[in-house]
């Protein structure tokens, strides 16, 4: 007599969805589908990669050719402009016409040591040897005009005339090496010389281009 429904096979049973979940789970074709997606998606990933690298060697490689020809460009025109007359390897900053204040190192034995040989005449001052090792004409360290290589206390080489000639150093010298601070005009800058250090010595060549000086109002700092 009882018109109820049992609940077994209530249409909302929650059994129903589950199965329903179970069997989409266990379908061949749910799991065909999945399979095929994962090496599509890895497949994909790596045609980037592939792609990406030779775009970054290109970058690279116009990167360096760039810089390539800035420096070649940037060369000319030092060469151009005349940079290696203007400007001194060993004394960097150094450059034509300028006047600066320099502290030279010497024992006074250095008047009959130092010595340079080129043939080049830069604005009257020569070295007191040709190029062939042959005095320059009468040319002695009494003349203002005759060069010598220097080094300043700090190492820097350079070649200078009027430092002997200078009214600071006609009295009497120290006995021991002692500086001497001078105003040193750049005249001219040099490459085609010989360095003699000794007095019997043979002329060295230097290997980059020095300055060409000349040096006045000196003084032997107290």
């Amino acid at each position: 007599m009882s018109s109820s429904t049992s609940p077994e096979k209530h249409s909302d049973s929650p059994e129903a969805p589950a199965k329903t979940a179970d069997a989409v789970a266990a379908s061949p074709e749910a799991t065909t589908n999945n399979a095929g997606k994962a090496p599509a998606k890895a497949a994909t990933k790596g045609a980037i990669a592939v792609t990406t690298a030779p775009r970054e060697y290109n970058v690279l490689m116009k990167t360096v050719f760039s810089l390539f020809v800035i420096g070649l460009v940037v060369g000319l025109v030092f060469a151009w402009t005349g940079y290696a007359n203007r400007y001194a390897q060993v004394t960097e900053g150094w450059h034509l016409g300028q006047t600066k204040l320099v502290e030279v190192t010497v024992v006074k034995e250095d008047k009959g040591r130092l010595a340079c040989a080129s043939d080049v005449i830069s604005d009257d001052v020569h070295c007191g040897f040709r190029a062939s090792g042959q005095p320059f004409e009468a040319s002695t360290q009494e003349d203002s005009h005759v060069l010598s290589p220097y080094n300043t206390v700090k190492n820097e080489l350079f070649l200078a005339a009027g430092l002997w000639t200078s009214a600071a150093l006609r009295g009497p010298l120290p006995t021991e090496r002692f500086t001497v601070a001078c105003n040193y005009k750049v005249l001219g800058v040099l490459k085609s010389v010989g360095l003699r250090w000794q007095p019997n010595g043979s002329f060295d060549p230097v290997k980059q281009s020095v300055t060409v000086g000349s040096l006045t109002d000196c003084v032997i700092p107290k």
